[in-house]
C-alpha cells in the first residue's frame, strides 16, 4: 500500500487523439472497472426497452432483463438524458410536426465506469425511430454482454474502442433484423485510467452526433471532433454517414471516427445530436454570416453585401461554438453559485435551444396560416414568400435535440485520507450564536450519489441559522465564539456564559499540556493560538481535562 501512494501517478493534459481504427490512437492502460450498477436510463418515452413489451407479446416472458440491465428509469441527478422535440404543434389539431421523436439514447453508470449511446434518425417516421432504438439495444446490449456478463474486460484504451466499433457492428445487424430506416449515433465509454487519478474517454461516432468534455478549468472541448472537418465548410443538412441500410444492406461509414481523450473527476462528459449543437453554430443563430470565396463577392446580392453581421470562417464557427456552451453553462452557475451537476447542463443547454426556436415556432403556429378562407394564386405566393422570409431571419433550426451527460467519478467511493484533509474549521458570521451543544450534521449532509456538489456557503449558513440553540452545555467541551467588543451585538447573558467559561487564551504559545479528544480539536486550537489578537473571531473548541 505504501509503494502505491509513493508512486508518481500519471497525468494527462486536454488533447483530443482521432483515427479511422483504434490502433490508430495511443494506448494507455485501464484500471479495473466496477460492476456495481447506479443508473440505467433511456428515453424519450421507452427508448431501447420497447423491446420489453415485445418480448412479452411473442412468449409471455415477465423478465425485465434488456440489453444487459434490468430496469431502465434508474436515473439521477450526475447520470441524465434529455429528448424533445423543438418542431411546431398545429394550432388546430395540436400535432406536433415531426413526430415520432426519432432521437433516442441510453447510459448506464456504474461506480467508476459508464456506458453512454446517443442516436438521431435520419428523416422522420417510424423506421427513423426504429433505427435509432434498435440502434441503442444492438450497441447497448453487445457492450454490457461482453464486458460485464462475458468478463471480457478492456486492459487498454486501444481495446475499449475496438469494443465500441464492433458494437456499431453488431447495431447495425440488428437494425436490418428489425427492418429499421437509417440512423446516426456516438457510443463513449468512460474507464479510469491505471495509476492515475483521471479517466479515459474513448469515442466511436458515425454520422453528425457528436461527444463533449465539460471542464471548469478548460472550458468544454469536443471529443468527436476528427468526424468533421472544422477547416471546411459543413452542409447541416448532409449527416456525414449513418447505420442502416444505406447501399442496399451496407451502412454508410464515411465519417466513422474513434476518438480519444482524457478528464478529471468532477468533469462532465456529454453526447448531443445535431438538433443540439447545430443551434449553437453562429450563423444558425443569425450572429454571423458564413464566410464568402472571393467568387462568390462577384454573385452577392446587395442584401448580402449590406449586411452588418461579421463573417466567420468554419473553424470561428466551431470556436465560438464551444464557447457559447460554456457562456450558457456559466450563465447557469453564476445563478445557482454552484457547479453544473450532468441533469442542470442538460437542462440549461436544452432551455437555450428552446429559447432560441421560439420565434420559429410562433410563425409557423400562427392561427391565420390555417383559416378556412380561400385564396388566389398569387395571394398564396405572397403569403408563403413571407413565411419563407421570416423563417430565414428567425435564429435557430427546428429539429429533434437530444442530449445525454455523466458526471465523472460522481459514484466512486471517497478515500477516508482525502476526508482526513479537508478543512475542518469555518468561519461563522455574524448573528449566528455560537454556543451550542453539537449539530445535527444529517440535514446538512448530502446523498452519496450527490457528494461531488458541494453547497456554497450562503446554504450552509442558512442551514445553521435554522438550527435551534440548547441551553445546556455539554460537560464535556463547548463551542465558543470570541468576538471583538465594538462588533459584538450579544446580550448581557451572552456575556456573562462566556466569563463563566472563558476560552484558552490564544497568546500562549504552550500545547503539550493540553489533551485533546480528537484531531478536529486539536487542529481548531493551533489554528486559534497562531493568531497574536486576542479578540480575533474564531471558532475554538474547550477542553475541561
Amino acid at each position: 500500500m505504501d509503494t502505491e501512494r509513493g508512486k508518481k501517478k500519471i497525468k494527462f493534459g486536454v488533447d483530443i487523439f482521432h483515427g479511422e481504427c483504434p490502433e490508430d490512437l495511443p494506448l494507455v492502460q485501464l484500471a479495473d472497472l466496477d460492476e456495481e450498477l447506479v443508473a440505467s436510463y433511456t428515453g424519450p418515452d421507452k427508448g431501447l426497452a420497447y423491446l420489453l413489451d415485445e418480448t412479452k407479446e411473442n412468449n409471455g416472458n415477465v423478465s425485465t432483463m434488456v440489453a444487459g440491465v434490468d430496469g431502465w428509469n434508474k436515473k439521477e441527478q450526475q447520470a441524465y438524458g434529455i429528448c424533445i422535440s423543438l418542431y411546431e404543434q398545429h394550432p388546430v389539431n395540436k400535432k406536433m410536426s415531426g413526430d415520432p421523436v426519432a432521437d433516442a439514447f441510453s447510459i448506464c453508470a456504474r461506480k467508476n465506469n459508464t456506458i453512454m449511446v446517443i442516436a438521431d434518425g435520419v428523416n422522420w417516421g417510424e423506421k427513423s425511430r426504429l433505427a435509432a432504438r434498435c440502434c441503442l439495444y444492438g450497441s447497448m446490449n453487445y457492450l454490457n454482454n461482453q464486458i460485464f456478463q462475458q468478463k471480457n474486460y478492456p486492459s487498454s484504451t486501444q481495446e475499449a474502442l475496438t469494443l465500441l466499433r464492433e458494437s456499431l457492428d453488431e447495431a447495425h445487424r440488428f437494425i436490418l433484423q428489425k427492418d429499421g430506416g437509417l440512423t446516426t449515433v456516438c457510443a463513449c465509454l468512460i474507464c479510469p485510467v491505471s495509476n492515475s487519478d483521471q479517466y479515459a474517454v474513448c469515442c466511436v461516432n458515425v454520422g453528425d452526433s457528436f461527444g463533449f468534455i465539460y471542464n471548469v478549468n478548460h472550458g468544454i472541448r469536443e471529443v468527436t471532433i476528427g468526424s468533421h472537418d472544422v477547416s471546411s465548410e459543413r452542409d447541416i443538412r448532409d449527416a456525414g454517414g449513418a447505420l442502416g441500410p444505406v447501399d442496399g444492406i451496407n451502412p454508410e461509414l464515411h465519417n466513422l471516427t474513434c476518438s480519444l481523450s482524457f478528464c478529471n473527476s468532477g468533469d462532465v462528459v456529454f453526447l448531443t445530436t445535431d438538433g443540439i449543437s447545430d443551434n449553437f453554430d453562429p450563423v444558425v443563430t443569425k450572429i454571423a454570416i458564413a464566410q464568402r470565396s472571393p467568387d462568390a463577392n462577384l454573385n452577392s446580392t446587395s442584401a448580402d453585401i449590406n449586411c452588418s453581421k461579421p463573417e466567420m470562417s468554419p473553424r470561428e464557427r466551431h470556436i465560438y461554438s464551444m464557447k457559447e456552451m460554456e457562456r450558457v453553462v456559466h450563465e447557469f452557475e453564476l445563478i445557482t453559485e454552484e457547479q453544473c451537476s450532468a441533469q442542470e447542463l442538460c437542462g440549461s443547454l436544452v432551455q437555450h435551444v428552446l429559447t432560441l426556436t421560439d420565434n420559429k415556432r410562433k410563425i409557423l403556429e400562427n392561427p391565420a396560416l390555417y383559416s378556412r378562407r380561400r385564396l388566389t394564386v398569387s395571394e398564396k405566393q405572397v403569403r408563403d414568400s413571407e413565411i419563407v422570409r421570416k423563417m430565414a431571419s428567425a435564429p435557430g433550426k427546428l429539429d429533434h435535440a437530444s442530449i445525454v451527460a455523466v458526471e465523472v467519478g460522481a459514484f466512486e467511493d471517497k478515500d477516508e485520507d482525502d476526508e482526513d484533509d479537508d478543512d475542518d474549521e469555518c468561519e461563522l458570521d455574524e448573528g449566528v450564536d455560537a454556543t451550542f451543544t453539537s449539530i445535527d450534521t444529517s440535514c446538512l449532509s448530502q446523498s452519496p450519489a450527490h457528494r461531488s456538489k458541494k453547497s456554497g456557503a450562503r446554504k450552509f449558513f442558512s442551514r445553521i441559522r435554522k438550527l435551534s440553540s440548547p441551553t445546556t452545555l455539554p460537560a464535556e467541551h463547548t463551542l465558543t465564539l470570541v468576538n471583538s467588543p465594538k462588533k459584538s451585538n450579544t446580550s448581557s447573558k451572552a456575556k456573562s456564559d462566556h466569563e463563566a467559561s472563558p476560552p484558552i487564551s490564544p497568546t500562549s504559545p504552550n500545547l503539550s499540556g493540553i489533551i485533546f479528544d480528537n484531531k478536529f480539536e486539536a487542529r481548531s486550537c493551533k489554528a486559534e493560538f497562531k493568531s497574536k489578537r486576542p479578540y480575533q473571531r474564531s471558532m475554538s473548541y474547550e477542553s475541561n481535562v
